[in-house]
């Protein structure tokens, strides 16, 4: 025994010895970039892009110490000549505004980057700028990206792929911590709207500036914050698009240091990583740095995984969650809730669900039912069930006066909710923590589903008897309505935020509705009979129609009809992630998924009794539950 203890002692040490080599390896190959040259003791350098040809360079330069105030930058430029690099000098679009963040585009005629310079019709901000090469070679005026990209608020680091997707980071309101990775995939004139990379990706705290490779299967990141950081300042992750999934984030503990360890570059086809590093915030010179990548990129790729995510599904007539694991495929709880529930909400920061509980709901069938022999029993409750997300334990909140609670949506973090009370027309707002009511707000008659925009800073709520959508805007407490077609049930905003749809299954229509200035940009014949739920994936609009047993799918971007996928049985909720969509399918007890680009089923398990609303918990990535 004693024997035993000491070889797996030995094999315990030389593991770790080899570990530790490895990394006091990978830091002997770090090198600074161009000392004295470009990386320089008396300021700070960040940043950097090369051309396609590796010989030229931009990259940002300012005076001050990293991490102590705020300080104006350059974009500088440098050319490789007989071997060696020429004294970096001002690029001929900077030197006047605070520039930083360039970024070279494949071909070599455009440069992205950012600025604080002023705009037409624009707030001063750091904003996406681009400027191209004229017919002569020579660099033009740079032009402000358009507000499908840039925001209000701050953006950093851009960077494209081989196709043209522009992937940046911004401190936008609506996203899932301080600051958060986007992609916005380019169109033949422009991009569409930037959508935010998930909560696999971004986290509560930071994320802050990147790299993507050619073919966006590959990302590095900084992160400030998380409890895996060296430094809390920031440290460099790295993730893979495995099969469309995003693995979860590693720490590249080989290059981190107890300063700022960001802006990642490739070069080389991805043999050689630049990046920038303030060693310490005590002083040291912030600096550039290169390292071959090849060691690192096998070391993660062997070790990376798909995150953890389970699918939340509301049994309405066995008054439960059921949390089905999405990898082995199995119901792994039931979790009992009130009568009769129907919706449910999970905080961004994969913390709680909260489940409304309405009180109709079909009488329980063991077996599948047609449409023609569905009982309701009509019990209407005054009950919100509260989900902690970590040990699956429940709170009950009971809301005094209303009954017939059947919208939900809770905030980032859960500590505030708003439910529809359809009765009385109204939305209650209430404390997360000890479900007391905070607020009223008066809508119309028949409240009946409720969502959020991306920031949390209006609720929209539809109203399927008064035939209307209510704006609820939490700021100013103001309430306004629009006439839609008759019967709007399912509403849901799109994933940029600029458009809200609401499906009138009365009249089978989709009404798209601009969010910005709330005017309808078109109303679409659905295809189908009496639409219900929506939910989007690869740019696509997936409609589930009750009455015509069918799913009617449209294009995101032009709204165009684009196919149409035929069911034996009556559809209900939908919902979608990781390369699959959710259908359920109450009258059989099924959960049906389906190949978004296929259109085929993959598989169908069974949840409970009566499946309905439906929502993803994303439990793999740690520090998404701090």
């Amino acid at each position: 025994m004693k024997k035993t203890h000491f070889i797996i002692i030995y094999l315990f040490c030389g593991v770790g010895f080899l570990l530790a080599q490895s990394q006091d390896i990978q830091k002997k190959q770090i090198h600074t970039f161009e000392e004295r040259v470009i990386s320089t003791d008396d300021a700070i350098e960040y940043a950097l892009s090369f051309s396609p040809e590796e010989n030229e360079v931009y990259f940002a330069r300012s005076q001050g110490k990293w991490g102590q105030g705020d300080f104006l930058s350059s974009i500088y430029f440098s050319e490789k000549k007989n071997g060696k690099w020429s004294k970096p000098v001002i690029a001929p679009f900077s030197g006047i505004y605070d520039d930083s963040d360039p970024h070279v585009s494949k071909d070599g005629n455009t440069i992205y980057f950012i600025s604080k310079r002023p705009s037409e019709n624009d707030n001063i901000s750091a904003d996406i700028w681009t400027v191209s090469k004229d017919s002569g070679g020579q660099w033009g005026q740079p032009v402000r990206l358009d507000n499908t990209i840039n925001s209000n608020k701050r953006e950093y680091s851009p960077r494209t792929t081989n196709n043209g997707d522009l992937y940046f980071a911004s401190d936008r309101l609506g996203g899932y911590g301080q600051g958060d990775l986007y992609v916005a995939k380019k169109r033949e004139k422009g991009f569409l709207a930037a959508v935010n990379l998930g909560n696999t990706i971004n986290s509560s705290t930071g994320e802050w500036n990147l790299e993507i490779n050619d073919t966006g299967n590959l990302i590095i990141f900084e992160a400030s914050q998380r409890k895996e950081n060296v430094s809390s300042f920031g440290d460099l992750y790295i993730s893979f698009k495995i099969s469309g999934e995003w693995t979860l984030p590693q720490n590249l503990n080989e290059l981190n240091t107890t300063g700022s360890d960001l802006y990642p570059e490739l070069i080389n086809n991805n043999q050689t990583l630049y990046y920038t590093s303030s060693d310490s915030l005590k002083g040291q010179a912030t600096q550039i740095y290169y390292t071959d990548f090849n060691l690192l990129y096998n070391k993660y790729k062997k070790q990376a995984v798909p995150p953890k995510k389970y699918l939340l599904v509301v049994n309405r007539s066995g008054h439960s969650v059921a949390v089905f694991d999405i990898d082995t495929k199995k119901v792994i709880k039931t979790i009992p809730t009130g009568i009769g529930p129907h919706e449910i909400s999970l905080s961004k920061n994969n913390k709680y669900a909260f489940v409304a509980n309405y009180g109709s709901y079909p009488e329980p069938h063991s077996n599948p039912i047609t449409s023609s022999q569905l009982q309701w029993v009509d019990k209407p409750q005054n009950t919100i069930t509260k989900i902690d997300l970590l040990d699956f334990t429940t709170t009950t909140f009971t809301i005094p006066k209303t009954v017939s609670h059947h919208g939900i949506v809770c905030n980032f973090d859960g500590s505030k909710l708003w439910v529809t009370a359809e009765n009385e027309g109204m939305v209650i707002e209430l404390d997360g923590n000890t479900g007391a009511i905070v607020d009223e707000y008066p809508t119309m008659k028949g409240s009946h589903i409720i969502k959020s925009s991306h920031d949390f800073s209006k609720l929209y709520v539809s109203n399927i008897e008064s035939n209307t959508i209510s704006i609820i805007h939490l700021l100013t407490k103001e309430v306004t309505h629009i006439k839609v077609p008759n019967g709007p049930e399912g509403i849901e905003i799109s994933p940029d935020g600029r458009r809200l749809w609401v499906l009138c299954n009365s009249a089978n229509k989709a009404v798209i509705i601009k969010t910005d200035n709330v005017e309808v940009e078109k109303v679409v014949d659905v295809k189908g009979k009496f639409p219900i739920k929506i939910t989007f994936i690869n740019n696509e609009a997936w409609i589930s129609n009750v009455f015509s047993k069918n799913i009617s799918i449209f294009d995101i971007e032009s709204l165009e009809y684009k196919n149409t996928i035929a069911l034996e049985t009556t559809p209900l909720s939908i919902l979608s992630d990781s390369g699959q969509v959710f259908v359920s399918l109450p009258r059989k007890n099924l959960i049906r998924v389906f190949n978004p680009k296929t259109r085929k089923v993959m598989y169908e398990f069974t949840s409970g009794i009566e499946p309905d609303g439906m929502a993803i918990l994303n439990n793999g990535n740690s520090h998404t539950s701090k």
